[in-house]
């Protein structure tokens, strides 16, 4: 029988073979093999975050030493009409190995990697496994996104998927964790928390894929991570996890964080500390070595034995920040005329200068590694009725109510689409105001579109009268207290005074503390106050707004009501001055700045000391002597003297503004005189309070209505923050007594005789 012309071909081995006339076997023509991914299905970065549609994928094998391979990828669910163009990639070395890379566009379609001898294009073989290039997105954080993870009291049913293979979870970075990915599915959703969160990916980004690395692990610090001798969370647990996510070569595109709970407490040094982990550089510039001691504020340092920049190439992946998300207090934190003071209160200060400060640091020159800031998520519930008149776990988003772990899951892709632009609607904020020019009223709005809540856009029942801040809009201050009476009037909110008429000295603002709202503690949580933050409906998927973003910039809320009057006159007889009504906590805190601004101040008399800010029980006493000399006396709450009747500078008699400032915390006391320092003090070791009990606060004179310092007023006013240079604390405004007369003799704390 003859054979002539005829060829056999070994599939298995990739080897082409000929046959003569004779029978005779010809040499080999040549092979080629690839090897397999680690798993199918694996998913790389196509580069959204610069900009790019396209992913580099490594491929390695084996073939016949010398041969130069091609490849390409194989799209397989769509007939071959996203496979890329076949390309050169290696030669084959002596051993018989190869690698290279391939490109392949962001696709609806997984891929097959294809490959083949360039000479003997016949000779070709396709991978096994499936990859596919969509986002690579790696979420950095400790229990409240861990949550989105949690199947424990997962009570709520998971939305309906439209694309079963869209989304990828990457877990395991806890100790003793196993590693996997898991796809989110129909009938399979992992939890429903990460359904929530892919349904909202999949509809925002119809046809696009996701891997989600789930970095997080509960109760943990960003500083425990970087510290191989801080056993609450090892590096080498996350960077496994990285490495599993990442085993066949692909890059994390996108690395998202809102890390607040235990970091919180860095409160305006949250930039500070935690940027050299991003960047490699102090806030300054100064470049770290690492291993390193951190040093980010006097006497304040922790050690970072590694950074991120182990992880991640910064050529290949860009940091997305966003949040804080929301946090409730578990006391009440507001009786009927003021914020009570301590440890609740001010864990929620430093909840808000961790705001500001990381907002900061990513939109520093440095931070290039940053991407813009995506959403506050404030829109959901976190904690649990405990049947018995209480609230438990107010920390961590519910399984028990879709508006939970779902409402935080979603906001969370939200966040992250935002930040890494796969979005096209714009982040609500408060960008513009309008004062009424009476004062009845000032205007906030958003140029993203018209505000509302969720309780007005689900047509639910208004709160009711409880407690004096339920009101139909929440999270704004008039002068650092809770807005009575603001409503939403055509897509704007319309904020009342709280008393009387709004005046040129108010100040607004929205979302100070926890930007929450929430003051009574369980009652806030029964009455679903979140409900009362004003979002903005921009048509993101399984969300009935995206919330307004927290702390908008001062300039939009800008007071511009005329000034009625420039100041208000007291005189030593019959004398004005002001004291607060109710004795309060307000010194137990660790920082508090006072202004004093006048056009004159008359001292009482030979000998005699005039009061212009006092406690009663005389731990802060700064007077005016018949000198003129400023004098300090500052006492912590175990009465031990920091600064016992010491002269400072010397105050005109003419136009003057003063500031005094301290913080125990880091033992310093600061005062300037028209804008000249005429103290600066290291403060000895203290309590770091001044008191521990409820005090009377007063200016202008003391308690008991002796000590009077008489002028001509402009402002003056009380915060619970330090001014370190001088400048007016922007946020946590106790107190603002203000011209015109008709105003301070108005005032709750004007005592004695009317101001004229």
């Amino acid at each position: 029988m003859s054979h002539r012309g005829t060829q056999m071909i070994s599939l298995s081995s990739l080897t082409f073979a000929t046959r003569s006339d004779r029978g005779a076997p010809a040499a080999p023509l040549g092979s080629i093999a690839v090897a397999a991914f680690s798993r199918d299905r694996t998913l790389f970065d196509s580069g959204a975050a610069f900009g790019r549609n396209t992913a580099s994928v490594p491929l390695t094998g084996t073939g016949s030493p010398g041969k130069i391979v091609e490849a390409r990828a194989l799209s397989v669910d769509d007939g071959g009409a996203t496979s890329s163009v076949w390309n050169q990639i290696a030669t084959i070395d002596a051993a018989g190995n190869w690698t290279g890379t391939i490109s392949a566009p962001r696709s609806a379609s997984w891929y097959r990697p294809e490959v083949r001898l360039k000479t003997i294009p016949s000779v070709s073989a396709t991978g096994t496994a499936r990859f596919g290039v969509g986002h690579v997105i790696a979420i950095w954080g400790q229990s409240e996104p861990d949550r989105i993870l949690s199947t424990f009291q997962d009570l709520t049913t998971p939305p309906v998927l439209a694309d079963n293979e869209a989304v990828q979870i990457i877990v395991g970075a806890a100790p003793g964790a196993t590693r996997g990915s898991y796809f989110i599915q129909n009938g399979s959703p992992y939890s429903t928390g990460v359904a929530a969160m892919a349904d909202t990916l999949i509809r925002s980004r119809p046809g696009e894929k996701f891997a989600v690395i789930f970095q997080t692990v509960p109760g943990t610090d960003p500083r425990a991570l970087v510290n191989d001798s801080d056993m609450s969370r090892m590096w080498a647990n996350d960077k496994a996890l990285h490495d599993f996510a990442t085993a066949d070569g692909q890059k994390v595109g996108m690395a998202a964080m809102s890390w607040f709970a235990a970091p919180g407490n860095l409160g305006t040094n949250y930039g500070a500390a935690l940027f050299p982990l991003f960047s490699g550089r102090m806030l300054d510039g100064t470049p770290v070595t690492f291993p390193a001691t951190i040093t980010y504020a006097a006497g304040q340092s922790y050690q970072a034995d590694h950074w991120f920049g182990e992880l991640y190439d910064y050529a290949q992946t860009r940091w997305l920040p966003y949040g804080p998300h929301r946090f409730e207090p578990d006391a009440d934190l507001e009786d009927a005329t003021h914020y009570v003071g301590g440890a609740v209160q001010a864990n929620f200060v430093n909840k808000q200068a961790a705001r500001m400060s990381w907002r900061s640091m990513a939109t520093s020159p440095l931070a290039t590694m940053f991407l813009p800031r995506g959403i506050d998520p404030l829109t959901y519930v976190n904690g649990n009725d405990d049947g018995a008149g209480g609230w438990y776990d107010p920390g961590h988003p519910t399984g028990a109510n879709v508006d939970g772990r779902q409402g935080f899951g979603r906001l969370t892709a939200a966040a992250i689409l935002k930040s890494a632009g796969l979005v096209t609607w714009p982040r609500p904020d408060f960008d513009n105001s309008l004062w009424e020019p009476s004062g009845a009223w000032v205007e906030v709005w958003s140029s993203a579109g018209p505000v509302t809540t969720t309780r007005i856009a689900r047509g639910e029942s208004t709160l009711g009268t409880a407690f004096t801040h339920w009101t139909a809009v929440m999270g704004f201050q008039i002068n650092g207290q809770p807005a009575r009476n603001a409503q939403i009037v055509a897509g704007r909110v319309r904020i009342y005074p709280n008393t009387g008429s709004f005046v040129s000295a108010d100040v607004l603002t929205y979302g100070e503390g926890a930007a929450t709202g929430a003051l009574q503690f369980p009652e806030d949580m029964f009455a679903e106050t979140w409900k009362n933050l004003p979002i903005v409906n921009l048509g993101v998927p399984g969300l009935t707004g995206i919330p307004v973003s927290a702390m908008p910039s001062p300039a939009a809320l800008v007071n511009t009501i005329a000034p009625a009057s420039q100041v208000f006159t007291t005189i030593l007889s019959p004398s004005t001055y002001f004291v607060q009504p109710v004795a309060a906590a307000d010194l137990n805190g660790s920082q508090m700045t006072v202004m004093l601004e006048t056009d004159s101040i008359t001292t009482p008399g030979s000998g005699v000391a005039g009061q212009l800010f006092y406690a009663s029980n005389a731990r802060v006493n700064y007077q005016i002597l018949t000198s003129r000399n400023l004098r300090v006396t500052l006492r912590d709450s175990a009465n031990a003297a920091l600064i016992n009747a010491v002269q400072y500078g010397v105050i005109p008699s003419g136009p003057v503004k003063i500031i005094l400032s301290y913080d125990l915390v880091a033992k310093w006391f600061r005062a300037w005189v028209n804008g000249s320092q005429v103290a600066n003090v290291t403060l000895a070791t203290n309590t770091g309070l001044v008191d521990t009990g409820a005090r009377k606060l007063s200016f202008l004179g003391t308690d008991a209505g002796v000590s009077i310092a008489p002028g001509t007023w402009k402002r003056l006013a009380v915060w619970k923050a330090a001014s370190a240079d001088g400048s007016e604390p922007s946020t946590n405004l106790l107190k603002l007594i203000a011209a015109p007369a008709s105003v301070a003799n108005a005032d709750a704390w004007r005592k004695g005789a009317n101001a004229t």
